[in-house]
């Protein structure tokens, strides 16, 4: 982007008055961000009747030396910017009405080119929500999908984590500006994707750091993504924004079942019960479901019966293969053999299928995967 139309793109989005719909609206219109400032461009406003509020807003501008030394800080610090006008921006996103008109990012932007799932959750992320989290970046290793995330601490960090593990891309959405990384903790996070992933953000540095820039951004995040997987979530969790967002792109979203009585399942349970999310019972169905392919096979469980062993299961996990070492079970029967809550049972059940342990026959009846 050259220097003149990253200057009227800043200019833009300091204008007062002028939000983030209004700017889209002029760009669609105009096709051309220089020409919104022209003083000359008088037949433009009058041709679209573009109110007089925001004719004199572009053409009264005068923050010009915080635009100034917004350029020069993203020129030191080596930040690339991407308008919408252009044809290298995320075409996903760039469906979306209230899409941002300018984003900063470092790192590889083509990234975006590829199939991209949105992972997002609480940030006090449970060991169940770590288990799901990886064995999910596991079962979609062959697919090689983009990992979008919030980067904060939870689920947004440990799907990081998982995504690096099983060299899947990886890209973070920021509620800041390259100003303030948040959170500092994870500085090196940030510091390894602008090298080996992509880091964006719609907030340049003269943005006020309010709360609500994190609300807004999980709009980016749904956005840019084919669906978004809630891994955990209280009932009223930020991250239900997320999905409320990718309802309004008309987008898929899935949401991770858990236990009723577990405060960070309730937001997930919620979503499921609203019909704004799709229980996400086992991962095949997701990759069917958005019907993603690879020239790589994906990984076939070995044919030859593995054997068991108990040691490696929780104490909980073992009642259940106990009984179901012989014969398929019936739910209900498998209920009065080990004497565990329903609730109880159905959480293990989904945790050894996911785990390619057991399988779930039609029926609601359970058997040891041959």
């Amino acid at each position: 982007m050259n220097q003149l139309t990253l200057t009227s793109y800043l200019k833009l989005l300091a204008c007062d008055g002028v939000g983030v719909l209004s700017a889209r609206k002029l760009l669609d219109l105009s096709k051309n961000v220089n020409s919104l400032f022209d003083a000359s461009n008088k037949q433009f406003f009058a041709d679209f009747n573009i109110p007089k509020s925001i004719q004199n807003a572009l053409l009264k501008f005068d923050k010009n030396d915080l635009i100034e030394a917004e350029a020069k800080f993203i020129e030191k610090n080596n930040i690339q910017c991407v308008g919408i006008l252009d044809d290298t921006y995320p075409k996903l996103l760039k469906e979306c009405a209230d899409a941002p008109i300018l984003l900063f990012y470092k790192g590889d932007l083509s990234l975006l080119n590829n199939n991209c799932l949105a992972i997002v959750g609480t940030r006090k992320i449970s060991a169940y929500g770590k288990e799901v989290t990886s064995k999910l970046m596991e079962h979609l290793q062959p697919y090689k999908p983009t990992i979008v995330s919030g980067m904060a601490y939870g689920v947004d960090i440990a799907a990081y984590h998982e995504a690096k593990k099983f060299n899947l891309p990886t890209v973070g959405i920021m509620g800041t500006s390259f100003k303030k990384l948040y959170p500092a903790m994870h500085k090196n996070f940030y510091n390894d994707l602008f090298s080996n992933g992509l880091i964006i953000t719609e907030y340049a540095g003269f943005n006020m750091l309010v709360p609500e820039l994190f609300t807004r951004r999980n709009r980016i995040i749904a956005g840019l993504c084919n669906a978004t997987v809630v891994i955990e979530s209280a009932e009223t969790g930020g991250s239900l924004s997320t999905a409320y967002f990718a309802n309004d792109y008309a987008r898929e979203v899935y949401a991770v079942p858990g236990k009723i009585n577990d405060d960070f399942s309730k937001g997930c349970l919620r979503l499921i019960h609203e019909n704004r999310a799709q229980l996400l019972y086992n991962f095949d169905h997701l990759i069917a479901d958005l019907n993603w392919n690879t020239t790589a096979e994906p990984k076939k469980q070995a044919e030859v019966k593995k054997e068991i062993n108990l040691n490696d299961f929780t104490a909980l996990q073992q009642t259940i293969l106990k009984s179901l070492q012989n014969e398929p079970l019936h739910i209900d029967e498998l209920a009065l053999q080990t004497n565990l809550d329903m609730s109880v049972l159905n959480a293990e059940l989904m945790m050894l299928e996911l785990n390619g342990i057991v399988v779930g026959l039609p029926g609601k009846v359970f058997k040891v995967k041959e």
